[in-house]
């Protein structure tokens, strides 16, 4: 379903005169790029494109430096040029042109993420003002990079105090990586086919030898770029209709098209290898926004309504296999997998708002607002497997490869919302302000329940990976464990009958199998109550206390409440400068926290729970009672905000910001814990000695820390008791072997035996003798990172040059620690550890190298004027990068490392140095 794409890029160029500038208050759903097309620019072109204005030395009307209400020094404006004189419009305008030359490693992914540094002709910068003679209509056009992929316009026209017309149209690339090396052809499209090697390699082959054969193949193939081109356009009308009643409207259109890396794995469990692919992208979103606005005497109303409509014309993603697979559930190879691509989906919103004004009750004033919102889509599903011979446990009919296999054929997905949102304000006091505020969000999912059922067969589970493994839930045939003769197709006779399938009372194969999917509802209150008291001309306090409760469906916790307390100061005259803090504490708890709350949707809820020696209970227990997600645990918050403001002279401004957050999980046993802690400190110097000269220069350093625990499972057969040594490690046997004698290693203790009775109580719970969930083989990570930044800036104006120059450094670093046990694990054993068990010790603690990223960025633009129409400009960028990513150590010269057919394509990151030199000529009129 591809249609050309070369016509359509030329036709969305043409929404240069027809493209949108977003209302703020339109929140677009499926746009990958929200809120950022009111300040179009790119890395060499900011700011409409047109770099180091002349400054206008009368500034915002007074002549000198000026400050504005917050005390900090205002940026001087640009000199607005006077328009040419004459009949009917009068315009002004600039324009400049030139070319751009690039050096240095200029094909790195990173250094062209998200712009175009190709070499060759630039359009530095257009820009076109006109009024008309009567002076009431305006047009504002301006441009830049036009015929790269990191193009922009934006387009103003309309009357002041009246009617107005914006547009805007952008481009963006996005870069993902320039080092891969594809096996295949036709990345971009809704199939790749292998460039060399066979599909579905058959006998004689082996995984052995298709590991080799995919190693050779990817060293052979040429490093390629992966990216994805966003083109965006719209429009936006303000039309008033009246003093006190006007409507908006707008129209904005985004296509993203190219591919990115994307995972494959083929087999059951876990899979067999893993390849990295390429996902093929051919997205379009379109946004609707249209309403009302009318305001009154004390009174005033929006009537809103939206609408987000995101289309893939690509609607699966079949790609060829080089994997060699066993033959299973019938199929004799795999050539291919298909991949189910995000779907089409709508989403629609109407809002209402309303304010009113009481001045006579305490200057009263009341906000509310109303909004009903709709997500859905209905994606038709597709079938496990394209393979027509498909058959499970031996079960012919199945039609696996057909919609008739599913227990129905489309998503019929629908979730809808609400939110209510209502406030007071009042100025009792004349120093006082209050505001109190109600506020409820939920969301509804109204899809039908969707079960993992054969209505052909009456099977239960999924094929996976495209029939190369199978998950279903059958009665078990542990001797003695369901009655004699118990057929292994009991269940499908009844024909997805969930409930009769119970009332048979067998034990499930296993506990593990998903059947369901379960569905999500929040409802979500909030009320507050803040004040602002002013204390005197310079000072002020203001409070804010504020609940949260949170009610869930299908979560671990039914209900949350967190209670916040937020307090700030200002202070305007201390130490001749301003200061301001903040600080926030908050404290977050629940109701009973059930760690499974998704039997339901399980196979163990099929029938009784296992009581023969034998069965391995492990599946029926998904995850420990101890473990907590870090969106419902318990949780105390604290944040400190400082931010200080001084005018060293009248000409120099410097200020500190500083933060402090720490969170705490206090009963979290496993998964986020212990204290998660981010701090920053900024300070920015600002000196502008005189109207044509400023200088600027900015430090900072940002610091985190999180640790999480997680335990690694054993098992929990029952029928056996299983018995924990002074290592760490655990057996069923009740005594250590002679080594584990000779070096020292004894029994600690034992969980006794685990039976149908007690297994769920003994293995659902870490402990010393938990035989499923032991402590001893508990694992523990804390990453932390530390970012530094610096900047410089410098503008100049001397005679007929104007000169800029910023200099930009980042660094960052990221450390991550492991903590285990690898004797409990099983990584080591008793006796002369040998080279892997000496890996195994050595990764623990700080045994990974760290993560960096170091870059420093130096930008130069110098304006020569020749005559008052006429100057040029010379842009000089140089970028210096570098990147350790040991997730990549090896991978160019080993992608297929681990003699599985795990396959890596991707190079990763690359450091580089490039250097940007660009002439441009400008012409003024």
């Amino acid at each position: 379903m591809r249609h050309s794409t070369s016509c359509e890029r030329r036709l969305l160029g043409l929404l240069i005169g027809s493209a949108l500038a977003q209302m703020a208050a339109a929140p677009a759903r499926a746009d990958s790029g929200v809120g950022t097309d009111t300040s179009p620019g790119n890395v060499l072109m900011p700011g409409a494109g047109l770099r180091v204005p002349a400054l206008d030395p009368d500034g915002i009307g007074e002549a000198g430096v000026k400050r504005n209400p917050t005390g900090l020094l205002n940026a001087q404006p640009a000199r607005v040029a006077e328009p040419a004189d004459g009949e009917g419009w009068r315009w002004r305008g600039q324009v400049e042109g030139g070319g751009l030359k690039v050096g240095g490693d200029r094909d790195a992914a990173k250094l062209l993420e998200y712009r175009d540094l190709d070499s060759g002709l630039l359009l530095g910068g257009l820009r076109l003002q006109g009024d008309s003679a009567d002076g009431r209509n305006y047009l504002d056009l301006s441009a830049a990079s036009l015929g790269r992929d990191d193009g922009f316009a934006t387009l103003s026209t309309g009357r002041y105090n009246g009617w107005r017309l914006k547009a805007f149209y952008n481009e963006t690339p996005h870069v993902f990586t320039s080092g891969y090396r594809s096996l295949w052809n036709g990345i971009g499209s809704s199939r790749l086919t292998l460039s060399q090697l066979p599909a579905g390699p058959k006998a004689p082959a082996t995984a052995a030898s298709t590991d080799i054969a995919i190693g050779e193949a990817a060293l052979a193939a040429p490093e390629r770029t992966l990216s994805l081109l966003r083109q965006k356009g719209g429009l936006r009308l303000d039309l008033p209709l009246d003093e006190s009643l006007s409507l908006f409207a707008s129209f904005a259109s985004e296509k993203r098209q190219g591919a990115r890396p994307f995972g494959m794995v083929m087999g059951g469990g876990g899979g067999t290898g893993g390849v990295e692919t390429a996902e093929s992208i051919d997205y379009d979103t379109h946004e609707i926004y249209a309403g009302l606005q009318w305001n009154g005497e004390r009174s005033s109303a929006n009537l809103v309504m939206s609408a987000s409509l995101f289309r893939n014309r690509i609607d699966t993603l079949t790609v060829e296999s080089p994997l060699f697979l066993a033959a299973a559930n019938g199929i004799a190879s795999f050539p291919e997998a298909v991949f189910d691509l995000p779907p089409d989906n709508d989403y629609f919103n109407l809002k209402g708002e309303f304010a009113h004004a009481m001045p006579e009750w305490a200057n009263a004033r009341f906000t509310g607002v109303v909004s009903l919102a709709s997500s859905r889509q209905d994606d038709t599903l597709i079938p496990m497997t394209r393979s027509s011979s498909a058959a499970v446990n031996g079960v012919a009919g199945g039609a696996w490869d057909t919609l008739a296999s599913l227990s129905r054929d489309s998503a019929e997905r629908r979730i809808d919302s609400r939110l209510y949102d209502f406030a007071l304000a009042l100025q009792p006091l004349a120093a006082l302000d209050v505001k109190a505020r109600l506020r409820r969000y939920e969301t509804i999912d109204k899809s039908p329940q969707y079960w993992a059922c054969n209505p052909l067969t009456g099977q239960w589970g999924r094929l996976i990976n495209d029939g190369s493994g199978a998950v279903f839930a059958i009665p078990n045939a542990t001797a003695g464990q369901n009655p004699a003769g118990t057929p292994a197709t009991a269940y499908d006779t009844l024909r997805c009958d969930l409930d009769a399938i119970k009332a048979l009372g067998l034990v499930p194969s296993a506990g593990n199998v998903n059947i369901g999917a379960p569905q999500y509802g929040l409802k979500q209150d909030n009320a507050s109550l803040a004040g602002d008291w002013r204390l005197g001309r310079h000072r002020s306090l203001n409070l804010m206390l504020e609940r949260e409760t949170v009610q869930r469906e299908n979560r671990e916790r039914k209900r949350t409440w967190e209670d916040r307390l937020k307090a700030g100061w200002v202070d305007r005259d201390i130490a001749s400068g301003t200061l301001r803090l903040s600080g926030e504490y908050a404290r977050r708890r629940g109701s009973t926290y059930v760690a499974d709350p998704y039997e339901s949707f399980y196979s163990s809820s099929l029938g009784p729970t296992p009581s023969v020696s034998g069965v391995n209970a492990a599946s029926w227990i998904h995850t420990s009672d101890l473990m907590r997600k870090f969106d419902l645990a318990d949780r105390d918050t604290a944040t400190l905000n400082a931010r200080y403001n001084r005018a060293l002279s009248d000409t120099m401004d410097l200020s500190f910001a500083a933060l402090a957050r720490e969170q705490r999980y206090p009963g979290s046993a496993y998964g986020r814990g212990g204290t998660q802690q981010l701090n920053s400190l900024n300070a920015d110097w600002n000196w502008q000695p005189t109207t044509q000269t400023s200088v600027s220069a900015t430090l900072g350093l940002q610091r985190s820390r999180m640790a999480q625990a997680g335990l690694q499972t054993n098992a929990c057969v029952l029928g056996s008791n299983y018995y924990f040594y002074s290592d760490g490690s655990i057996s069923t046997r009740a005594t250590p072997t002679a080594a584990q004698t000779a070096a020292g290693i004894s029994v600690i203790g034992s969980s006794g035996v685990v039976t149908g009775d007690n297994f769920e109580a003994l293995c659902g719970s870490a402990s010393d003798f938990s035989p499923l969930y032991p402590n001893s083989r508990r694992w523990t990570v804390e990453q932390k990172d530390d970012t530094r930044s610096a900047g410089f800036g410098l503008h100049h104006e001397f005679g007929r040059y104007r000169f800029e120059a910023h200099y930009g450094y980042v660094s960052g670093r990221t450390s991550t620690g492991y903590s285990y046990n690898a004797a409990a694990l099983g990584l080591v054993t008793s006796g002369a550890p040998t080279d892997t068990e000496l890996a195994a010790l050595a990764l623990i603690g700080s045994g990974l190298p760290d993560l960096r990223y170091r870059q420093h960025a130096l930008d130069f633009n110098l304006v020569v004027t020749h005559t008052p129409k006429v100057y040029s400009r010379w842009l000089l960028r140089h970028e210096r990068t570098r990147i350790a990513d040991w997730h990549y150590d090896g991978v160019a010269a080993n992608p297929t490392p681990s003699n599985n057919q795990q396959t890596y394509l991707d190079t990763g990151p690359q450091s580089y140095r490039a250097t940007m030199l660009g002439v441009l000529i400008g012409v003024m009129f």
